[in-house]
């Protein structure tokens, strides 16, 4: 059974408040998201060089706490198709650049709206968000695909160190440099075939093809 549902019917929609001064960033605190810090957390992973803030400091700062499997967008660049998305692991709080969806777990899993949400194209601003349609299947279902998804995106996200680690044995072992050659073009066009399933999987799913 699929219903379909508003996104702000089963998601609280945050705003970012304004990045506190100095004096209230500590060296143990809760890490503190900007969209500058969030490309960098793209690319690194490494949630602990943010910097961090003290959160009990909240009456004299605007702060914008936000739970773990919160996901966080960048306000700006969204009609992009490689916008900022990104699952929080801990609590964050978050700068006023960002936007962060907050999923009702009893409805839908915080991995099934993050795979619809970089799969979906957004063509306005991020006050959009709030009027999005998403069909949600049965949390057992959902649970299923996004077990599958995540299974894909582990292994395209090991990709380059992969690849790299491949492609640097034939200065190593010669012998086999024509074998290593043809091992590490197969394995390149089978990450490609990876990303095309992906693809082809979040568009059956989330257009209710998946039977």
């Amino acid at each position: 059974m699929v219903k379909r549902y508003r996104l702000d019917e089963v998601a609280k929609i945050e705003e970012g408040k304004i990045v506190p001064k100095k004096k209230y960033f500590t060296n143990v605190g809760v890490p503190l998201i900007t969209a500058e810090n969030l490309k960098k957390l793209m690319l690194n992973g490494d949630i602990e060089q943010l910097p961090k803030v003290n959160i009990t400091f909240n009456k004299h700062f605007k702060c914008a706490p936000v739970p773990a499997k919160t996901i966080i967008l960048t306000k700006a660049n969204l009609k992009e198709t490689n916008k900022y998305i990104y699952q929080c692991e801990t609590e964050i709080c978050i700068a006023n650049d960002i936007v962060a969806i907050i999923p009702n777990e009893t409805i839908i899993l915080s991995d099934y709206l993050l795979h619809f949400l970089r799969w979906y194209q957004i063509n306005k601003e991020w006050h959009h968000l709030y009027q999005i349609s998403i069909d949600i299947p049965m949390l057992t279902i959902q649970h299923k695909m996004v077990q599958i998804l995540n299974k894909i995106q582990l292994l395209l996200k090991n990709k380059e160190s992969l690849m790299t680690a491949v492609e640097g044995l034939p200065q190593h072992l010669e012998n086999f440099s024509t074998q290593l050659e043809n091992h590490s073009k197969s394995l390149h066009h089978g990450f490609n075939q990876a990303q095309h399933l992906y693809n082809v999987m979040q568009y059956k799913i989330f257009k209710g093809e998946l039977k």
